[in-house]
């Protein structure tokens, strides 16, 4: 009988655990739904509404949908009692009563029985709903449609560019709101991502791990620093205790070339596996992914078109339920990896290419524990180890001419890097004066590390006749070494004045022993809602954020120094061979000081942003957002060849290599967004950007991240690579008929801008002021799922998916140079790219 009861009834397993570091200060309610079939058969419910609804007058109400696997999760819920319910068509209603405790998490996995009853769906929020979110929603991506994204390779940053405030170039760089990623900040639940040395998107996240994939252009809360673009937060799936299995694109892709198959294209199975070690104590969850990848170079002739990607990358999880107070989280990631000629394009062959290689780990854990008074404490601990190179394909000088490289690269760089990084927080019981205060307050301490090496051959610059125009050559050099420690302490408080406005309130102050020794942050938000129904949103808000010192500017003077000479047409050298030898400066109000060592700055890369929007239900199913935002970046990194004067040595300069602290980036952009839910089973959204990317445009990321580049032209303040002003996407899911998914999505956009050059690489013409072709892609998905027979629970997924679907030519290239035959021709064309999607799941 008891079987049978657990079989027909909603039923509920409560166990209490603090919620996850970051968001607001609230309780969080998570759990998995499932369903029974007519003939037993137990299955996850995607797709069905959850509906908390609070017991006191004026308590708030808060919905949400189930996603992959049937999970869904309520975050910054006040503490209270309230009413769960929960109904899907077919199926009988649940409801039951939970409670909610501040800077906890409680469980609730839900169980639904045959029924036919139906229920009106409806989207509206409600003005307590309203002042519980932040000023600053992130842009965010669920696990279904993280999973289900029409993307040629099923990597977590490679659908970043899905979001609206993302773009990448041809070169393969992400820009987050017009800034490189170097100064953004990739987390994953919570700790730093990103490479050690110079701040990049290496480490990606096995897809079936995510849970959500965020990203904040402006992110007022305090507890969130050492960036001056956006951030990017993965949340990843907590493991689960029933045992589940999934098994992911098992289907190679094939390779065909001139109208025949070569061999395979791609090879990227995917394993998710979870379940308890030990019932009720404790839970591990394995993500793993191998990566086999040829990607074709448009404009090169095949079989020297190809570049070739392979790797693996594993995240394991384990939490232990310690008590319904206490929950210990730790986890492994592996993701070594390597790619040969990994920047060939139509304009680099692969002899003048690089191979990049790289291994790391990471160990992170996380402690979660609530006194019975209300108070939680999170302690997070993280060490993460990245080993990188970069090497040419041979020992000849690199040739530099009007149609493209040519020899062999003329770089290859060592890095080994670490990075310790610990941090407490705690979350105080909700305070009640003038309204209601969620406090929290913590601090970070992050520890890098590098050691490298750089060694770099000579570069000649040709004529279009092939004769000797220019040559760089490279002495000394010394072997290249940072430690840097940053530590730093903060204090928020979500201050719900009332049912219709909040406030966010905080301070950030960090300390670099590399850098800015002082760097407060204030961060101010609002949230307002002028009616009492919630149908409208203000949301404001404004903070300073501060960038992590780079390593790579730290140790500039122990880069090999160049040197310059000019030849005539007839290979006569011109003058004698100019050295422009490493120096770093910091800028002052009086100008520039001139530094002993480039370990001497005391400033770090800042920005001032402003944010403000307003939104507005339209209908029940139709929802319109429009918004502004600033950005401003000071005190980056720049290097630019000029003179100096030398007093000491009597008048005249001195043509030096010169690293300093004032460039800057100006970022402004217009957002329109429209969201239309017309059904359960159906949602599209749209957005508009107007946007204009201004900055200087030698930094130190763009010259040296992640190759470094032959040829460096004086620095000049313009439009920067990731200027796009004018962007429309779309994304969407559709329910089709017979259980059918559709996923497409939309991109059109201004042509990225670029510079004309000379015969010698100079600049011609104003930079950055011609632009590629407009860019225009649609990609689909489509699949549905079917139960294997005879295997209850079984689930396999069949369909395809599509990029580029309608064959757009987007070009990847220019020949810019003045000098080039064909000047002003545009190669490197995009093609499109069909494939099949095959997968198991339990």
């Amino acid at each position: 009988m008891a079987a049978l009861a657990w079989f027909l009834f909603p039923f509920v397993t409560p166990a209490q655990q603090p919620s996850p570091p970051g968001g607001l200060t609230g309780g969080t309610l998570r759990g998995v739904v499932t369903a029974v079939s007519g003939e037993g058969h137990v299955f996850s419910a995607e797709g069905v509404e959850i509906k908390l609804t609070g017991t006191g007058e004026g308590a708030p109400t808060f919905r949400a949908t189930t996603g992959d696997e049937g999970a869904y999760k309520i975050e910054n819920v006040p503490l209270g009692d309230y009413t769960l319910t929960t109904s899907a068509p077919g199926f009988k209603p649940a409801s039951l009563k939970v409670s909610i405790q501040a800077g906890q998490a409680t469980i609730v996995n839900l169980r639904l029985e045959i029924a036919e009853v139906h229920q009106e769906v409806e989207v509206h929020a409600t003005a307590p709903v309203v002042t519980a979110e932040s000023a600053a929603p992130p842009a965010k991506l669920t696990a279904k449609q993280v999973l289900t994204a029409p993307v040629a390779e099923q990597m977590t940053q490679q659908e970043l560019p899905l979001v609206p405030s993302v773009v990448r170039t041809p070169e393969g760089r992400t820009y987050i709101k017009g800034t490189s990623e170097t100064q953004g900040m990739f987390e994953v639940d919570s700790g730093e991502a990103v490479d050690p040395v110079t701040g990049a998107f290496i480490i990606d996240v096995p897809i079936d791990a995510v849970d959500s994939l965020e990203v904040n252009k402006a992110p007022f809360l305090a507890q969130d620093g050492g960036f001056s673009g956006g951030l990017t937060t993965v949340h990843t799936k907590a493991p689960l205790g029933q045992w589940r299995f999934k098994l992911n694109n098992v289907n190679p892709k094939l390779r065909a070339e001139t109208g025949r198959i070569v061999g395979l294209s791609q090879v990227e199975p995917r394993l998710y596996a979870t379940g308890p070690l030990w019932p009720g104590k404790l839970n591990f969850s394995e993500a793993f992914t191998y990566e086999l990848n040829k990607v074709n170079a448009r404009g090169l002739a095949w079989p020297n078109n190809t570049s070739k990607i392979q790797g693996f990358n594993s995240y394991t999880s384990f939490q232990s339920i310690l008590s319904d107070r206490h929950i210990l989280t730790g986890t492994v990631q592996l993701f070594p990896r390597r790619q040969n000629f990994a920047n060939i394009n139509a304009l680099i062959p692969q002899p003048a290419s690089e191979d990049y290689g790289q291994k790391g780990f990471s160990t992170s854990a996380s402690d979660h524990f609530n006194l019975a008074s209300g108070v939680a404490f999170t302690t997070m601990f993280r060490f993460l180890k990245v080993d990188n190179n970069a090497h040419s394909q041979g020992p000849l000088s690199m040739l530099v001419t009007p149609n493209g490289f040519g020899g062999n690269y003329f770089n290859d760089w060592t890095r080994s890097g670490d990075q310790v990084e610990a941090g407490e927080a705690v979350t105080l019981p909700q305070k009640h004066w003038r309204g209601r205060h969620n406090l929290k307050f913590g601090v970070d301490a992050n520890y890098r590390s590098y050691n490298g090496t750089d060694v770099s051959r000579p570069v000649q610059i040709l004529r279009a006749d092939n004769s000797l125009g220019e040559q760089i050559d490279f002495t000394g050099g010394a072997p290249l070494r940072v430690r840097e420690t940053e530590v730093a302490g903060y204090a928020q408080d979500h201050w719900i004045w009332s049912d219709r406005i909040a406030l966010n309130m905080g301070l950030r102050a960090t300390s670099q022993s590399v850098g800015q020794p002082l760097a407060p942050a204030p961060r101010l938000g609002l949230v307002f809602s002028p009616d009492k129904e919630g149908m409208t949103i203000i949301r404001a808000g404004a903070g300073l954020f501060f960038d992590r010192f780079p390593l790579l500017a730290a140790d500039f003077l122990d880069n090999p120094t160049r040197t310059v000479s000019l030849f005539d047409a007839g290979g006569n050298m011109l003058g004698s061979p100019t050295p422009l030898p490493n120096r770093c400066a910091r800028r002052t109000r009086g100008g520039i000081v001139m530094l002993s060592s480039c370990m001497d700055f005391t400033t770090t890369a800042y920005s001032t942003t402003w944010r403000v929007e307003i939104e507005r239900q339209l209908t029940k199913q139709l929802r319109a957002r429009v918004g502004y935002l600033s950005s401003p970046t000071f005190n980056n990194f720049v290097v630019n060849p000029t003179t100096v004067a030398t007093p000491a040595v009597g008048p005249g300069t001195l043509p030096i290599l010169l690293l300093t602290d004032s460039g800057a980036s100006r970022y402004h952009e217009l957002e329109a967004t429209a969201v239309y839910i017309p059904g359960e089973r159906a949602r599209i959204s749209v957005t508009y950007l107007r946007s204009q990317s201004q900055g200087d445009l030698n930094s130190l990321s763009e010259l040296f991240v992640p190759f470094a580049q032959p040829i460096i032209r004086p620095n000049v303040f313009a439009n920067l690579p990731s200027d796009v002003p004018n962007r429309l996407t779309a994304l969407g899911t559709f329910g089709l008929p017979w259980q059918v998914s559709l996923n497409p999505a939309m991109d059109i956009h201004s042509g990225f801008p670029y510079s004309n050059v000379d015969v010698l690489q100079n600049y011609v013409g104003a930079p950055d002021s011609f632009r590629f072709p407009t860019y225009f892609s649609f990609d689909f998905s489509v699949y549905r799922d079917f139960s294997v027979p005879f295997h209850k629970g079984h689930k396999f997924r069949f369909g395809v998916f599509s990029v580029n679907t309608t064959g757009r030519r987007n070009p990847h290239e220019v020949f810019s140079n003045t000098s080039s035959p064909h000047f002003g021709n545009f190669t490197g064309l995009d093609k499109r790219i069909d494939g099949i999607i095959i997968s198991f799941s339990e």
